[in-house]
């Protein structure tokens, strides 16, 4: 990655190298790799990087400069988190590449390895496929286990600025907790992200619901709709600081404060886009009042639309338009054959020990109300094949054909766009840039890049 960086920033600032088909250039054509050989491509990788990772040619931008002032090749200070507030019909996004191991209940050798540097790969192989975003996974501690699922992750406003760092195009989003993190010091960091990625970071708030690592940080949870009670006055204190008005006190049920003040404002004086994926009453009634991005994942995906259409009907009447979107496990291969070769190779290297975890965890009298019974989570994972789906997260498997059709069903519903994640994300992007992005354009849902846009 280093040697293509430094012959990317050699060019000239106006020349941009020619997008996708000739920058990314596959160094193993999957449809070729026997299934066996496949399922070590990852184990390989780690140690012979060049072997089975695609090379990614990076586009070269003109320096700003002093005489540009606020302006540079593809953005203004007015443009705010390019391609998610308009752009494509139907929008993709990375899901969950800070952790390790991704979310996949497997412990087959070629599962995600969350270095900092696949992470930085990861995030330039997205933007040049036009992919608008990576949203990452707040966690404070594995899922217990062997610590396959979530072992490590990386703290996500700090992860986001790095990450907005290396790239020129992509939203990066910081996943928050806000019983964990004070709406001040949150306030300061997530304009330094800002400020860094020129109006790219994106926050997804998160009021909590792991009774682990409330207990790590020393603290009591509140009961589950007093939790978005609090997630409100946090998300108004935040939004105070980034006004830009005078200092002032503020007096809530779970914040005393004095003298906010916060400068420097966000990107272009507008903030961040924000998301939240609360799907109970009081979750979703938060999500419609403060989110510009709803994740929702609380009915099956053929029984959303009535649901979509209230929620931004009812975000309009509070003033804004919402997003609606959704959480996807991916898993294509050129046949179906090798697709569900690949989930029983899964499913045979399950982490049942970490499923019993997260299961308990989730379904808990103080976990989250979005997730299924525990009967039904144990049973999605062990008999639906969703292994590489962490156990209650749809999943899109099959053939190129049969995953675009799918996502445009998806679409069709309503969701404006989904976060996905892979067994091994630099594996498995490059094959679903290749073959699933082209047929989403040929539908209508999604536009070829532009070089150099």
């Amino acid at each position: 990655m280093e040697s293509l960086r430094k012959r990317a920033n050699s060019k000239s600032a106006g020349d941009f190298i020619p997008f996708l088909k000739s920058s990314i250039i596959f160094s193993r054509n999957l449809t070729s790799v026997p299934l066996a050989k496949r399922s070590r491509l990852g184990a390989r990788a780690r140690a012979n990087p060049a072997e089975n990772r695609p090379a990614i040619v990076l586009q070269t931008f003109p320096l700003r400069t002093k005489s540009q002032g606020t302006r540079r090749k593809g953005f203004l200070m007015s443009e705010r988190n390019p391609g998610l507030a308009n752009g494509n019909a139907f929008k993709l996004g990375v899901f969950a590449s800070n952790c390790e191991g991704g979310l996949s209940f497997t412990k087959v050798p070629e599962r995600w390895d969350a270095s900092w540097d696949h992470n930085v790969e990861l995030a330039q192989m997205a933007e040049a496929a036009g992919i608008e975003c990576m949203v990452p996974v707040a966690r404070w501690k594995s899922y217990g286990g062997p610590g396959v699922v979530i072992g490590g992750t990386f703290e996500t406003i700090t992860w986001a600025a790095g990450l907005l760092a290396e790239t020129r195009r992509i939203n990066v989003f910081g996943t928050v907790h806000v019983p964990y993190i004070h709406p001040v010091l949150a306030a300061k960091q997530m304009v330094t992200a800002d400020q860094i990625g020129h109006g790219r970071f994106g926050l997804n708030i998160v009021c909590g619901y792991n009774q682990d690592e409330f207990g790590l940080f020393g603290l009591d949870p509140h009961e589950h709709d007093v939790r978005y009670e609090q997630g409100q006055e946090w998300w108004d204190i935040v939004r105070t600081l980034w006004s830009g008005a005078p200092p002032s006190n503020f007096e809530g049920k779970f914040y005393q404060l004095t003298g906010l003040d916060g400068l420097p404002l966000p990107f272009g004086g507008k903030n961040p886009l924000t998301m939240n994926a609360g799907a109970s009453s009081a979750g979703r009634a938060f999500a419609i009042r403060n989110s510009d991005l709803h994740f929702d994942q609380a009915a099956k995906l053929g029984e959303m639309n009535e649901r979509i259409q209230e929620t931004k009907r009812l975000a309009r009447e509070c003033g804004h338009d919402i997003q609606v979107w959704y959480a996807l496990a991916i898993l294509c291969r050129p046949t179906q054959k090798e697709v569900d070769d690949y989930v029983r190779y899964c499913v045979d290297h399950a982490d049942y020990d970490t499923v019993e975890y997260a299961v308990r965890l989730m379904t808990s009298a103080k976990g989250s109300r979005s997730m299924p019974s525990a009967e039904q989570m144990r049973a999605d994972v062990r008999n639906a094949g969703r292994v590489p789906g962490y156990g209650a997260t749809h999943c899109v498997y099959g053939d190129p054909d049969c995953v675009a059709q799918k996502l445009g069903q998806i679409h069709a519903s309503g969701i404006d766009g989904v976060v996905f994640h892979f067994v091994n994300y630099l594996n498995e992007l490059p094959y679903f840039v290749q073959e699933v992005i082209p047929r989403l354009e040929r539908m209508g849902i999604r536009r070829p890049v532009t070089p150099g846009a």
